[in-house]
């Protein structure tokens, strides 16, 4: 199934860094698990870890990792939607 991102304004505003910034690689690897997320989000990989928020509304955590960096995007399905609530390091 293939999902519509929906995004909270902390996640708006970090790819809107990132895309104004220089590290290319970050940039890339946040993409390319938002693309997983919203492609192929019934996967194990883009449900590999949950977490629990501390209202205790559980999101699913897909990691991303450069050489520099160690992030994570947070997100749940809702229907035809992935909502995307974080982005950034954890």
């Amino acid at each position: 199934m293939t999902r519509e991102p929906v995004y909270s304004q902390q996640a708006i505003d970090a790819l809107d860094q990132l895309a104004a910034g220089s590290d290319d690689e970050l940039y890339d690897a946040v993409c390319a698990a938002i693309d997983l997320i919203c492609d192929h989000g019934d996967t194990a990989e883009a449900r590999r870890e949950q977490l629990r928020t501390a209202r205790g509304t559980p999101v699913w955590k897909v990691a991303v990792r450069t050489r520099h960096d160690d992030w994570a995007v947070l997100w749940w399905p809702e229907g035809g939607d992935a909502h995307v609530y974080f982005i950034g390091a954890l």
